[in-house]
């Protein structure tokens, strides 16, 4: 048996969504508990970097574990939730306004990123807002790769990356990894059309 510990979903942090945000679903709660981490090691005092916070739901349980949370998002909506979110429940995590990693700096022992991962093609029926909710590029892996390349700096010689995919796009993502990073697959989820998962990436 694995002596790693494992990220669960804790019922009483409280948290709101609010119009124009993305509400945690079937993604959010693999990448939750998808998070893991070396026998040993724990998350008291750990830098972990969130990129495209949404609501904060994630970076509020790795805060309320005791992880010192950088959160970021583009969408202003979000932002103001999320630090909503963090007063209510009497969290401390910074919330910046961004786009990705852009104007982050440090190094983080931990970053999590689950993205738009819908292809231009299956964007049809959307509107502006959800597109931007949930497009990941014409290829659905664009902002992911765009991701990945961005935040390497970010992270520290023995962090990892936890990153969500969906098998529609995950091939073309893991062949650009495949230059910089080692990765395992941490999680799965079976829906109807795609199988999402999650990797954690670590430098080679």
């Amino acid at each position: 048996m694995s002596d790693a510990r494992i990220m669960e979903y804790d019922q009483d942090i409280d948290i709101q969504v609010v119009d124009g945000v993305y509400e945690p679903a079937e993604d959010s709660f693999l990448l939750l508990r998808s998070i893991d981490l070396k026998p040993g090691m724990q998350m008291l005092g750990m830098r972990m970097l969130e990129v495209g916070t949404g609501s904060g739901f994630i970076s509020l349980h790795c805060a309320k574990a005791g992880a010192m949370v950088t959160a970021t998002d583009i969408n202003p909506v979000a932002v103001d939730n999320a630090r909503s979110n963090a007063k209510r429940n009497n969290l401390q995590i910074d919330i910046v306004q961004t786009d990705l990693g852009s104007g982050i700096s440090g190094k983080f022992d931990i970053i999590l990123f689950n993205p738009p991962y819908i292809t231009g093609e299956d964007s049809e029926i959307l509107n502006n807002r959800e597109k931007e909710q949930l497009v990941g590029g014409e290829g659905g892996h664009e902002l992911s790769i765009r991701f990945l390349d961005e935040v390497r700096d970010l992270l520290c010689e023995e962090g990892s990356i936890f990153l969500l995919t969906s098998s529609q796009s995950e091939n073309n993502i893991l062949e650009y990894a495949s230059k910089y990073f080692e990765f395992t697959k941490k999680g799965t989820e079976n829906l109807f059309f795609e199988v999402l998962s999650v990797y954690r990436f670590m430098k080679n």
